[in-house]
């Protein structure tokens, strides 16, 4: 790495800490997804497959009644069209690769019973979101930062996002094991 590399690296880690110390205290609480209300997923929206696959998921998510809140990363400068969810670029990232958008702001405002981060290669700005949102379980990919998940998916590139799809709903529905008390 070079020094500028490394430079900014360390300034977001620091601007990180700070922020994460400075955030109102969130109580985590045991939660199944099966019973989850709210669901917020970050993904990255450059790949057209990679975005309608993430799109479809979210279409059957709402389906079974539940509040779906999307976040797309677009790697271009480029402002993208309308789309039907928020999303930023990256003229939404200052020089150290850290978010500052409208759209972040509105994603981080809220919490979830859930969130999933669908980047199978997190980037640092992506990594940057899922440490600051609140929400009772993260999930995310196994190469991604241990500190910010509570559910980490270990799934081949090659697997790309269904793969992951089917492991986390694989995952869930293993968790997702209600018992009840034996009768005497």
């Amino acid at each position: 790495m070079g020094l500028i590399t490394n430079m900014t690296a360390f300034l977001r880690k620091r601007y990180l800490k700070k922020h994460l110390s400075q955030a109102t205290p969130f109580t985590r609480e045991a939660v199944s997804f099966a019973a989850s209300k709210s669901i917020g997923i970050l993904f990255d929206a450059t790949d057209l497959e990679r975005r309608n696959e993430v799109l479809a998921y979210t279409q059957k998510l709402r389906e079974t009644g539940k509040k779906v809140q999307l976040l797309g990363f677009f790697d271009s400068k480029q402002e993208a069209a309308d789309f039907t969810f928020d999303y930023f670029n990256r003229t939404g990232v200052d020089w150290a690769k850290r978010p500052k958008s409208k759209a972040i702001s509105f994603f981080l405002q809220e919490s979830y019973d859930v969130f999933i981060h669908f980047n199978l290669k997190p980037a640092a700005t992506t990594e940057f979101i899922a440490a600051l949102v609140q929400a009772h379980l993260k999930v995310g990919s196994a190469a991604g930062q241990i500190e910010h998940y509570n559910l980490m998916v270990d799934v081949k590139l090659e697997a790309g996002i269904s793969g992951f799809i089917q492991q986390i709903e694989q995952l869930f529905k293993l968790t997702n094991v209600n018992h009840e008390a034996a009768k005497i």
